[in-house]
């Protein structure tokens, strides 16, 4: 009986089953795209930390652009800030900017 087993099973060729990933509902492709959305929304909106290195000294960038944008508006209360570009001289320890293409000025760091 045995041998009539192994030989009908020999002569059904069998069934593989295909690798990979089992198939989503629709709760699931909708949970899969809102989670796709939201890390799109925040790569596109990804804001970079630059830090300036120099003779063992660091600063953050966001924190000379705030000192800049201060400085800026205790000159010029009333003027709004549309551009701003900031030179930054680490072996002077200053970062220049220039405002809306016009007014410039300059802060110390460290």
């Amino acid at each position: 009986m045995d041998k009539e087993k192994t030989a009908a099973a020999a002569a059904e060729p069998e069934v593989k089953k295909k690798g990979g990933r089992k198939t989503m509902t629709a709760a699931e492709k909708a949970a899969a795209a809102k989670a796709r959305a939201e890390s799109k929304v925040k790569a596109d909106s990804l804001k970079p930390t630059v830090i300036v290195q120099f003779q063992g000294a660091e600063v953050d960038l966001d924190t000379l652009v705030e000192a800049a944008k201060a400085d800026f508006r205790q000159e010029k209360k009333r003027t709004p800030i549309t551009e701003l570009k900031l030179y930054v001289k680490p072996e002077e320890r200053m970062a220049y900017y220039v405002v809306n293409g016009k007014h410039n000025g300059s802060v110390s760091f460290l």
